[in-house]
């Protein structure tokens, strides 16, 4: 599966701009002002704390938004996107005539309901629900595609079915994330809408077949660095989980992470694009501009502005802007077409 980075901006490969921008606007809007479906404020008689939490063995009617796993039509995935302000969520589109699909689903809700509700789960079967390929202004979906939802905003996370092992390192990304914007509400610790036979409806954290692998201490150490903001702490955890298990991806895209976050995080954006417009040899200027297009999702703007700017300098700044260049390769992941594009033209700048 293709590697990437996650925060504040989660890149993919559909374009969602596409998403009708009328309801999304209504549903971060209602977020924003604390507001339920149908106008009422937020827990109004409903029997849950603010942030969709609630207490533990609850039992959902199905349908039931607030739920950890949850099947969504197109009304109830607003609610899914306007609780998406205190509660990560991640949106699977898919359907049972996709090969793998239903395995893939099923996977899923065993991932959502071990992690306790750290993020909620959406599924749509777009076969039953097409208005949710009309929302994404999606023509047809031939893989199940996988879509994170953090402050009321979607974001592509990758298409097809993945391995277990893989989504796992992903969630902790997507929570790492999540986290660094605020975002770190749970889901109601019940099941509503399950395609799965061990997950049934109304079933708590304790109905996951096993629970999650505790992270190693280093990893903890990290978190626990980000939460407070100490990006150098951070890093050095992730270093010393990395040398204690070299093959460790997670500790791998978590550092990639917050390196880029600690470069670029706390940048004055209106500032950089101006002086990377105003002078497209001003190496400084172009690297810093290429972090904010990856923090922003945008890793093809990052990709093409770097390639630029190896064809208009030389000597030590050209050795710069393709080394922040092949970096952020490394961060997206070298299977992902956006890459291989990007280092056919890198070869031809340089040659």
């Amino acid at each position: 599966m293709t590697s990437q980075p996650f925060p504040r901006g989660l890149r993919g490969a559909v374009d969602l701009t596409g998403l009708k921008q009328q309801q999304v606007q209504q549903a971060t809007a209602a977020a924003r002002a604390g507001a339920q479906p149908g106008g009422a404020p937020a827990g109004a008689g409903s029997g849950a704390p603010a942030g969709g939490a609630a207490e533990p063995g609850a039992t959902l009617p199905a349908g039931d938004a607030r739920a950890t796993v949850v099947a969504v039509d197109l009304a109830t995935f607003e609610e899914v996107l306007r609780d998406s302000m205190t509660v990560p969520a991640v949106l699977v589109l898919w359907s049972p005539q996709q090969p793998g699909a239903l395995e893939y689903v099923q996977m899923m809700e065993r991932v959502a309901v071990s992690m306790e509700g750290a993020f909620r789960l959406a599924t749509a079967d777009v076969g039953a629900q097409p208005e949710m390929l009309q929302a994404f202004q999606m023509p047809e979906l031939p893989e199940p595609f996988t879509i994170a939802i953090l402050g009321g905003q979607p974001m592509p996370l990758y298409p097809g079915a993945q391995p277990e092992d893989e989504v796992r390192a992903v969630m902790q990304n997507l929570l790492t994330a999540a986290a660094e914007n605020g975002v770190t509400g749970r889901a109601m610790p019940g099941v509503s809408g399950s395609v799965s036979e061990g997950v049934q409806a109304g079933a708590g954290a304790e109905a996951a077949q096993e629970p999650a692998e505790p992270l190693s201490p280093h990893l903890e150490e990290a978190y626990a660095a980000i939460d407070a903001g100490d990006f150098d702490r951070a890093v050095a955890a992730f270093d010393a989980r990395l040398a204690e298990e070299p093959g460790d991806e997670e500790a791998r895209l978590g550092r990639q992470q917050v390196v880029l976050l600690a470069r670029a995080g706390s940048l004055d954006a209106t500032a950089v694009r101006e002086a990377a417009a105003a002078n497209p040899t001003d190496v400084q200027a172009q690297l810093q501009a290429a972090d904010l297009d990856m923090l922003g999702g945008h890793v093809e703007d990052a990709f093409e502005r770097l390639i630029d700017t190896v064809k208009v300098t030389a000597d030590d700044d050209r050795t710069a802007a393709r080394e922040r260049l092949l970096e952020l390769f490394e961060m997206v992941g070298s299977a992902d077409p956006r890459v291989r594009t990007a280092r056919s033209k890198l070869m031809s700048a340089l040659f």
